[in-house]
């Protein structure tokens, strides 16, 4: 196994010891309220990562069957791992992404996405391919962070590009904090594409941490954050100073109490017109 398949693998460990119990488990939980279930379920899960979400699916409903994409084999390995026996059976893991699906029309009852990316993924073009596997009647449910997401981090950042005069770092900051959906844009998206009986479900949550360094060193962050804040960052002359900034900033505004980021969830539920 060369470096860049060890760094994939070791990313897809990460994910699943760390991401999914502290970030990625509030998100699939309220996905799997939101799922209604009439008949036996035919369920896309259109980026499974290591298997979460869709395990708790096999599990709620033992008459349904899940096929489950994901781009990168590594996670699909640790998903295989964590299906055991239904691997085959009842679920049926495929490398693949959600915007070009190899599927016929009206084939699931159910298509999930648990935590869509916001910036690497076209959206509409994941609602509109869902709306066409779908049968009538299907239902469309999906998770992603919504705006008011790291705003500590936000607000951090604006003060940062004021107070050094950083105008460029200031347009991408804010560039970065409206690229998170409101509800009510995440209703429409989906509506837009036909899905009917739209609802929000939206919550929030803390990722405590006991200093700037703990907070920089988590997996969720490096995951959910990180790049984000760095992209921010790469707009001044020196991006390691505007980071060190930041850093700086967590511990002299939150450490006598410990640091607190929020994150506002949303989990958005459409169905397809029955025909």
């Amino acid at each position: 196994m060369n470096e860049g398949l060890d760094a994939t693998f070791e990313a897809a460990l990460a994910y699943d010891g760390a991401v999914v119990p502290r970030y990625a488990r509030s998100f699939g939980e309220r996905l799997l309220q939101s799922l209604r279930f009439n008949t036996r379920p035919s369920v896309l899960d259109l980026a499974c990562r290591t298997g979460y979400p869709a395990s708790q699916i096999l599990e709620q409903r033992r008459d349904g069957r899940i096929i489950a994409l994901d781009r990168d084999p590594k996670f699909l390995e640790l998903a295989r791992a964590r299906m055991g026996s239904e691997v085959g059976r009842r679920v049926f893991l495929k490398q693949g992404g959600a915007t070009e699906l190899r599927f016929g029309a009206e084939v699931f009852t159910h298509a999930v996405c648990n935590l869509l990316d916001r910036v690497s993924v076209d959206r509409a073009a994941v609602f509109s391919e869902a709306m066409r596997v779908l049968v009538p009647g299907g239902q469309m449910v999906f998770t992603l962070a919504l705006q008011g997401t790291f705003l500590e981090a936000v607000d951090l950042l604006r003060e940062i590009a004021t107070r050094r005069d950083l105008t460029r770092v200031a347009e991408r900051v804010e560039q970065y904090a409206t690229n998170f959906p409101t509800a009510a844009q995440a209703r429409d998206e989906l509506a837009a594409q036909g899905f009917t009986d739209v609802t929000v479900d939206a919550w929030e949550f803390t990722l405590d941490y006991r200093s700037a360094h703990a907070l920089f060193g988590d997996p969720v962050i490096q995951h959910a954050a990180l790049a984000d804040w760095r992209w921010c960052a790469e707009a001044a002359p020196d991006a390691d100073a505007v980071l060190a900034a930041l850093r700086s900033g967590f511990d002299t505004y939150f450490g006598e109490t410990g640091l607190a980021l929020t994150v506002v969830g949303g989990a958005v539920s459409g169905f397809k017109p029955a025909q």
